[in-house]
């Protein structure tokens, strides 16, 4: 990995590589060994690009694979919304740079024209001195091809546009982006509370969620004040969901 200076009077290193295993794993390791908040790793490739529970994330050349660390000063259950902040930079940058507003699936993924664009996956470690969270961030930049099982539900910027951009520019509007958002956002992140509802589609639409180990379908009424999604199954309990996935929006 080289050291980039995107950022003018940006204090916090930014480490790049053309290809690497993972940039969470990589940030984790800089992370246990004292790397300052605000430190970034970024690629245009992830040969081992890892998703949520535990599954593999495609991450072919193309894209934009970019993780961040914070050391947050508030309590694990407040620092698990950052993933929230982390989708909310990424649709700023993308908007900025692309001239595109991504949609955004509750919790953390980037939809564009109905496809996925862009996912998170958030990683934190707590002990009695302090934690760290790790927001990792894979965007579908210049993707040109997806293999046939992503074909129908993923997408890249390049191909939804017919325009590409330099990696460079995207990851110097993402990098400021997640900086200024944090440095905003507080314990709670009220103050992009409802800029994240104007830009989540979840709420009004049924869903298939996990349950139990199957899929049910249940109905998607709001974002709760804490990022939480309230549903409501359909003998009408209502309840908050504040972690998971959605398979799918009906």
């Amino acid at each position: 990995m080289r050291e980039l200076k995107l950022i003018e009077g940006r204090k916090a290193p930014i480490y790049f590589a053309e290809s690497t295993d993972s940039t969470n794993t990589r940030l984790k390791e800089l992370a246990r060994q004292g790397a300052p908040h605000g430190t970034v790793v970024a690629a245009r490739e992830q040969t081992g690009g890892k998703g949520r529970l535990g599954r593999s994330f495609v991450s072919p050349p193309g894209g934009l694979y970019l993780s961040i660390l914070w050391r947050p000063e508030f309590s694990p259950e407040k620092a698990a919304r950052l993933s929230c902040a982390g989708a909310l930079a990424a649709c700023a940058a993308i908007e900025e740079v692309w001239g595109v507003a991504p949609d955004i699936k509750w919790p953390n993924d980037l939809l564009l024209k109905g496809k996925k664009i862009s996912g998170i996956l958030t990683e934190a470690a707590w002990q009695e001195t302090g934690g760290w969270v790790i927001v990792g961030t894979g965007i579908n930049a210049n993707t040109e091809s997806f293999p046939p099982p992503l074909q129908n539900i993923a997408s890249s910027l390049y191909l939804e546009t017919g325009r590409r951009i330099e990696p460079e520019k995207l990851m110097a509007a993402f990098i400021s982006r997640l900086d200024s958002v944090y440095r905003a956002w507080g314990e709670e992140g009220a103050p992009f509370l409802e800029e994240y509802r104007r830009r989540c589609i979840t709420p009004g639409r049924d869903i298939l969620i996990d349950h139990e180990g199957s899929r049910a379908r249940v109905h998607a009424l709001s974002v709760e004040d804490d990022y939480s999604l309230r549903i409501r199954w359909p003998e009408g309990r209502e309840e908050k969901k504040s972690f998971g996935e959605i398979f799918q929006l009906v």
